[in-house]
């Protein structure tokens, strides 16, 4: 006679689901009508939530109950880097950190189905570790030619990455100071891309950048102990590692055949790249001098361009596909329902159709039409 075990609870899902919602302890303690300490003992594994407890707890948190219960498989998780800015709040960075826990076991769960492309980066482990700027130039024109796409512009840079392994999520970062972060992991690396900031330009950059991290520094195990001169020099390293895929050297010098600001518009529609990027590059490759440089600037600013340049409201986002269509396939062959995928999965509805980029109410469950048949008499 098999006896049916119940489901333990888990107290590390407790905290995921507490710091995604952005709750301290005490806020959720509060909320639910318990200390401090308990909150604290339920999280440390010391006492398990009663009931109506845990009931108030799934109501607040707005989680499935078994998410609570659920012992996913161990996510290896390297160091994530976080295109943010300087004074993006430890909170929200946890708050991302913890969507990513659940990109993981989305991504594990649909990995059963769905054989996504194979992992195809460069070889970089000739190169060493001091990234010179002739080095990253050097890297980025043999990712170009890993990938065969030549001096050509790069139109859709997240279709690229989907195509060559690299999991692409998007992510409601919910702050206006975090616009991207990626992650090593077992298997493939992963990229989160802010909804935030809907420019499609913005989105290409932080999608090169996060790829430069990827590439030159999976040796960082944790970026935290590093000082603040070291962190600015990898974002630095990974700005210029963007700027040097999505503007090759050569063809792009070929195509600045004029530094006013009409030729830079004209120049984005081709390149796909920002002017502010643009004329930054220019002063990279001594196409123009500092002096011209700061009057490009300056000129920029006199026509509001810094916040807002041409172009930016006209050029659609560019949105991953790969998991979307998964859900879908799963959905359109009846492999599984709505109501299976969330239960399966055990993250928020909510959750799977933002990282899989799906539009919202697509798990909504849907009852099967009742069969009519018609009785011959």
């Amino acid at each position: 006679m098999n006896v049916r075990k119940e489901p333990i609870f888990n107290p590390r899902r407790l905290k995921e689901a507490r710091l995604i919602r952005g709750l301290t302890i005490r806020e959720l303690a509060e909320k639910i009508g318990v200390t401090k300490q308990a909150i604290s003992q339920y999280e440390l594994g010391e006492h398990i939530p009663k009931s109506e407890t845990m009931m108030a707890i799934i109501n607040t948190l707005q989680f499935p109950k078994n998410f609570f219960y659920k012992e996913f498989k161990e996510q290896y998780l390297g160091n994530t880097f976080f295109r943010a800015n300087a004074t993006a709040t430890k909170k929200s960075k946890e708050m991302q950190l913890n969507k990513s826990m659940l990109a993981g076991y989305i991504y594990d769960y649909l990995s059963q189905y769905i054989d996504f492309p194979d992992l195809n980066l460069p070889d970089t482990s000739l190169y060493n570790s001091d990234w010179d700027n002739s080095l990253i130039e050097d890297l980025a024109l043999k990712v170009r030619e890993h990938w065969g796409i030549s001096d050509n512009p790069i139109g859709n840079i997240v279709r690229l990455l989907e195509k060559n392994g690299i999991m692409v999520f998007s992510v409601d970062t919910d702050s206006q100071k975090v616009d991207a972060f990626c992650q090593h992991r077992t298997g493939r690396p992963f990229i989160f891309l802010g909804n935030d900031k809907q420019s499609a330009f913005r989105r290409q950059f932080d999608a090169g950048h996060e790829l430069g991290h990827i590439l030159m520094h999976s040796d960082i195990d944790d970026q935290e102990v590093l000082s603040r001169e070291e962190n600015k020099l990898l974002e630095k390293q990974a700005n210029y590692f963007a700027s040097a895929l999505l503007l090759p050297a050569d063809a792009f010098a070929k195509t600045v055949t004029s530094t006013s600001l009409l030729h830079f518009v004209e120049l984005k529609k081709y390149w796909q790249v920002s002017i502010g990027a643009m004329i930054y590059r220019c002063k990279e490759l001594n196409l123009i001098d500092e002096s011209k440089y700061t009057s490009l600037q300056k000129q920029m600013s006199m026509k509001k361009m810094r916040t807002k340049e041409p172009l930016d409201d006209v050029y659609p986002l560019q949105e991953p596909i790969v998991l979307k269509k998964s859900i879908l396939m799963l959905l359109e062959n009846k492999v599984k329902n709505e109501l299976q995928l969330i239960q399966e999965i055990s993250v928020p509805q909510e959750y799977i159709e933002m990282l899989c980029n799906l539009e919202v109410g697509t798990l909504n469950f849907k009852e099967s039409e009742p069969t009519i048949k018609l009785v011959k008499k």
